[in-house]
């Protein structure tokens, strides 16, 4: 029972993404909800989907939930085509590097984990391999509290919705109308192109003061210093 934001949210990127590549000369066989015959499962549209075009092969990327991947991974066995399940690039560390980190340790500590990442990768390290200012934790610094004048707080930016995420929104409204949330104030990005322009916005309005003000809460300010990138690099529209 997700929100009904989140599920507007992904289905809009994913038909925008579907247009997208059909623009670039990809032939997409995309099957939306509400289409005839869906069967309402990963296992059950790839069922079809052999039977629409017998391929030789399927290849998937590595799904981000664990239910998911218990599905696919049966798919092998039920299906006479080879399956190629490929690791999901948005991920700094693979499944092997980390069982690898893990093993040699008692405790599995995020604080340490961070660290071998920022090893792993130079980011926010000196020329020696460092942390960049001396220290590789900052969060004694980030607890100010905002300050009284709102008008200094950063806007994220919105994004009027465009007549593929209308159609969605009215679909989610009537499908999953006993779900958790509103749709009242949509104006997340459902393409790649706003997920960078909200990407830019933060990096240049809100990033140089995130570190003072990222525990902050006010009651009448939803998202205060916060990138709001999230669901774009969860989705796939931005790359770590």
């Amino acid at each position: 029972r997700h929100h009904k934001a989140k599920i507007a949210f992904i289905l809009s990127a994913m038909r925008h993404h579907a247009e997208d590549l059909r623009a670039r000369g990809w032939t997409v066989d995309y099957v939306r909800l509400e289409d005839s015959g869906n069967s309402g499962t990963f296992t059950g549209e790839v069922a079809r989907a052999i039977e629409r075009h017998a391929p030789d092969r399927i290849v998937a990327t590595e799904p981000g939930e664990w239910r998911v991947l218990a599905a696919m991974q049966e798919w092998a066995d039920r299906f006479d085509v080879p399956i190629d399940l490929r690791e999901d690039s948005r991920f700094v560390c693979t499944h092997a590097e980390f069982d690898t980190w893990a093993s040699a340790r008692k405790q599995l500590r995020m604080e340490f984990f961070y660290r071998d990442m920022r090893r792993k990768t130079g980011l926010l390290l000196d020329e020696h391999g460092e942390p960049e200012g001396g220290e590789w934790n900052y969060d004694s610094e980030n607890r100010k509290p905002p300050p009284n004048a709102p008008l200094l707080i950063p806007q994220p930016l919105r994004f009027k919705p465009a007549a593929i995420t209308r159609d969605v929104l009215d679909m989610v409204a009537r499908r999953f109308a006993d779900h958790p949330g509103s749709l009242d104030h949509f104006v997340f990005a459902t393409t790649r192109e706003d997920a960078l322009a909200q990407q830019a916005h933060f990096i240049g309005q809100a990033l140089a003061r995130f570190g003072d003000y990222q525990d902050a809460m006010l009651t009448d300010q939803p998202f205060l210093w916060h990138s709001i990138l999230s669901p774009y690099l969860n989705c796939g529209l931005l790359d770590p």
